[in-house]
């Protein structure tokens, strides 16, 4: 049967929200819907107001929402969380015991909760197969492991940047490809490793979608290791402020810098 509705729906605390088909055409943001996932039977959290699917021009291959939860399924929804915990304390417990470096951030066990996922972060691969087996036999269920990034890591524990608000990567951006030190140099920044860090330790995120405003932007100055005349005193470039727009150049008397609003005229 053909579903009328999509909506985003996010089952986990790092996956991002994904696509599924429905009939339910009064889904809120913030409903608790049973779907189907590649690890099982699982509770999510819709994240979108329900769109017609005739509205999307591609054909999208999605999974559907099985429907709304039933009292008894989001109290056991509610017991896996609870136990999800104690198997995070035990995991970090006998990893400790084990000196594997192993940190762990969550536990999510599926709806029948016949697989728990425990999801952690190591510098570099870890041979976990004895923790497999200590964990088995006290968790009496299917185990995965899945290790993430220092990205990732800060998207799960959540903070605050350099500029005093949310980290980017917690409220809104998803991707994470190409955050390169090319974006800062591009941005004409000092490629100083502790300003452009964030709080992963990895490249600031804002580097990434500052980006094309900086790039276009840009076009309206002069290029650096050309020259202007002001006044007619010969200035070379050295470089650029698109936020202050002034042009820092070098002239007979030192530096000085200019607003890009002199220049144009």
């Amino acid at each position: 049967m053909v579903k009328k509705y999509l909506v985003q729906v996010k089952y986990s605390r790092l996956s991002k929200p994904t696509l599924f088909a429905t009939d339910i055409d009064n889904l809120k943001i913030g409903d608790q819907v049973l779907i189907n996932t590649e690890r099982g039977e699982e509770m999510g959290i819709v994240a979108s107001e329900p769109s017609n699917i005739e509205s999307f021009t591609s054909k999208i291959d999605v999974s559907t929402i099985i429907g709304r939860p039933t009292s008894t399924e989001v109290h056991i929804y509610n017991d896996n969380l609870k136990r999800a915990k104690d198997a995070l304390k035990i995991a970090q417990e006998e990893s400790d015991q084990l000196k594997l470096g192993m940190s762990f951030l969550g536990a999510e066990y599926v709806l029948d909760a016949s697989k728990l996922t425990l999801i952690y972060t190591a510098d570099g691969r870890v041979d976990f197969r004895e923790l497999l087996k200590i964990l088995a036999g006290r968790l009496h269920t299917r185990i995965e492991f899945h290790q993430i990034g220092a990205r990732d890591k800060a998207r799960a524990t959540g903070g605050v940047g350099p500029c005093g608000r949310e980290l980017c990567c917690l409220s809104f951006l998803k991707n994470f490809d190409g955050i390169s030190i090319n974006r800062a140099k591009n941005q004409q920044l000092s490629l100083n490793n502790a300003k452009l860090s964030g709080s992963c330790g990895k490249l600031m995120c804002c580097l990434l979608f500052e980006d094309e405003t900086y790039t276009r932007e840009a076009k309206d100055y002069p290029p650096i290791g050309s020259t202007i005349k002001k006044d007619k005193v010969t200035y070379k470039v050295l470089g650029f402020n698109i936020v202050s727009k002034t042009v820092k150049c070098e002239g007979p008397e030192g530096i000085a810098f200019i607003k890009l609003s002199d220049i144009k005229k």
